[in-house]
Order: C-alpha cells, then structure tokens, then sequence
C-alpha cells in the first residue's frame, strides 16, 4: 500500500511540474496577439509593438523567440535621447533595427544575423536615440522603410 501511495505521490508531482512549466512558458515567452498591442507607424507602415521600458525587459528583449510574427516588433523606450547598444544573445531569429529619435527614423541596420555559440555583435547608432525598433530581418526593405521617415505611436 506504501509502494502504490509513493506510485501516486510521484505521478502528482511530476504531472505538477509538468503544468507548472507550461502556465510559465505561456506568461514569459508567448508573442502577444497583434490586435492587443499597440501600433506604431513609421511613414506609411503600421506595425504592431511589445513596449519594452524596464531594464529587466530592455535586456529579455527578443531573447530565445524562435519567431516574430511579419507585422510585429519590439520597441525599447528610453526616457531622453540615449547613445545606446544592443547585442544578439540568445537571439534566434534574425533581425533589422530601427533608430529612431525625435519623431523620425535617424539610423537603420539591416539583417542582423544571430551567430550561434559565438560572442553576439554589438550595434550602436551613430547618434543619440530615444526608441529602438526590433522586426524581422527583411521588413525594412519590404515596407520601404528609410532614414527621415515619420514615426507616430498609437497606444491601444
């Protein structure tokens, strides 16, 4: 009768765990749904933002997503105009930044690749940011998306 209350003990705790590393995975590494974030626009493009402003999400950032939906991102906000960096750990998907200060896009990089088991790169602006946007590599071409365009920021 031990053996079989140890037997039932055992599957409980692991079937515990099991549930409890899943209701983790959904909060801290689900991609919200477009329609619940906010959008940004940059000249004529919309696209939907994670708003990353505390130093504990500015340093997740986009860390171990294996995907970004097409017309999603991640925007990190500084408080002033900032010379900022950013680098690709534990970054898997490849990515284009947008500089963007006063309104307007000031800088872009293109295809960033992440490099596996190797130091990430280090990407500075040439110039001061007060935002820097996160997307798919590829969306800056797609969307036409160049150095001067407007920014404006729509919360939900």
């Amino acid at each position: 009768m031990k053996k079989f209350n140890l037997s039932l003990f055992l599957l409980f705790f692991i079937l515990s765990l099991i549930a409890a590393g899943l209701i983790g995975y959904h909060f801290f590494f689900k991609t919200p749904v477009s329609s619940d974030l906010p959008a940004l626009t940059i000249g004529q493009a919309k696209i939907f933002v994670e708003i990353a402003r505390t130093s504990e999400e500015k340093a997740r950032g986009l860390s171990n997503r294996s995907s970004l939906p097409e017309n999603q991102g991640m925007l990190f906000v500084y408080d002033q105009p900032a010379q900022v960096s950013f680098w690709m750990k534990e970054t898997l998907i490849p990515l284009d930044f947008v500089w963007i200060n006063a309104g307007q896009v000031v800088e872009l990089t293109a295809n960033v690749q992440p490099k596996d088991y190797q130091p990430p790169k280090t990407l500075r602006p040439q110039t001061q940011v007060e935002a820097v946007l996160e997307i798919n590599a590829g969306v800056i071409e797609k969307l036409g998306i160049k150095v001067g365009d407007q920014v404006s920021f729509e919360s939900s």
